[in-house]
């Protein structure tokens, strides 16, 4: 059986302690005058149109994504050079073994040149790409992450990618919820944003300690059953 793996980026493959959401609120800030903009609101599980379309209504301000993202991405990418991101225990083996039965895509609510900016940190970005272009769905295709399943499988058969499963793989129970929504199998990894606790509450279909001790549970999804 071959499978898309949908892999979400922040607290799944790897962390930038805290990079992304600094990076977003200092280009709020530089752009609109107001500081602490996204005081209050939870990046975990988010997409970044859905949560930055918040931080606008909560300004009083018109939606102005392209001109934030513009602040935001060099904002992000200097970050990044400064410091590295982390990348999740097993990651790097893992998306080796599933591109062997299946194919390797994104499910993130990064917007999409964020995300490359994020892998690119890690030299990881080749690995979600088709004809250099990352495959999947970001923030950008959707403000509510449970509409990104069907995009990403759509951009899948687009690049003309066949497969008869799609897995998504995330630490919140948003990932887990997303999943459900677009009729995909959900795997939890406790590597992020939430504990086991309330990753267990979401019940997804496998919840794993980590990329490490999961993955051979995690490959067995490929299996007939």
């Amino acid at each position: 059986m071959t499978v898309l793996w949908l892999y979400d980026i922040d607290g799944t493959i790897l962390s930038t302690e805290g990079a992304g959401r600094a990076s977003m609120g200092q280009a709020f800030e530089q752009c609109f005058g107001v500081s602490d903009a996204f005081a209050g609101l939870s990046f975990a599980g988010a997409t970044d149109s859905g949560i930055t379309g918040r931080a606008f209504t909560a300004a009083g301000l018109p939606p102005q994504q392209e001109r934030l993202r513009g602040a935001y991405l060099p904002l992000l990418s200097g970050r990044l050079r400064k410091r590295t991101p982390v990348l999740c225990p097993g990651i790097q083996a893992i998306l080796q073994r599933t591109a062997m039965v299946g194919h390797n895509a994104l499910l993130t609510g990064n917007w999409r040149a964020g995300a490359r900016v994020k892998l690119e940190a890690v030299a990881l970005a080749r690995a979600f790409e088709r004809e250099e272009r990352l495959l999947g769905a970001f923030g950008g295709d959707a403000a509510d992450r449970n509409l990104l399943v069907p995009i990403a499988e759509a951009q899948a058969r687009a690049a003309g990618l066949v497969f008869d499963r799609t897995v998504v793989i995330g630490d919140t129970p948003l990932d887990v919820e997303c999943a459900r929504a677009g009729n995909a199998l959900a795997v939890a990894v406790c590597t992020g944003w939430s504990s086991r606790e309330e990753l267990e509450k979401s019940s997804p279909d496998l919840l794993l300690e980590d990329l490490v001790a999961g993955s051979d549970d995690l490959l067995g999804l490929s299996s007939n059953s």
